[in-house]
């Protein structure tokens, strides 16, 4: 078994929703959305250089942030038609097991907000300042 599929295995049996590896180096979370990559790399946009993620969902507001982390590859249990055109772009080697158009919110009536807010965008570093004015926008409504 390799290492890639010993990490997969893992985030299913531990019900995990993201891994990232490179060396002795490994990170794991169990929260939900984008917290576990935008917590770590709003710390240190340094924080998933080279490693290779293994995530439950990707969607292209996921996408931009693992392109912003500058990661070395990705296998995604489901990832949106929007996120993997994103990351082909990008040249950043994705492997997947569910192919969606999009990435549904969690009442299941529409497109997650997190993938609305950059559908229109194409550039990194836009994608990124507005996916945190959302997420202010979203804790100040809380």
């Amino acid at each position: 078994m390799t290492l890639l599929q010993k990490a997969i295995d893992r985030l299913k049996n531990e019900h995990l929703s993201c891994i990232a590896t490179r060396g002795e180096f490994e990170y794991i979370s169990i929260d939900k959305g984008l917290k576990p990559l935008l917590k770590p790399l709003r710390e240190n946009p340094n924080f998933f250089k080279d490693t290779v993620v293994i995530d439950r969902i990707i969607g292209k507001s996921a996408a931009f942030l693992l392109i912003k982390g500058k990661i070395s590859s990705l296998h995604a249990i489901t990832i949106s038609q929007h996120a993997l055109t994103l990351l082909e772009t990008h040249k950043i080697p994705v492997t997947y097991e569910n192919l969606v158009p999009y990435v549904i919110n969690a009442t299941q009536t529409g497109m997650c907000p997190m993938e609305a807010t950059v559908i229109e965008i194409e550039d990194v570093e836009e994608a990124y300042q507005a996916l945190i004015n959302k997420v202010n926008e979203l804790m100040a409504a809380k």
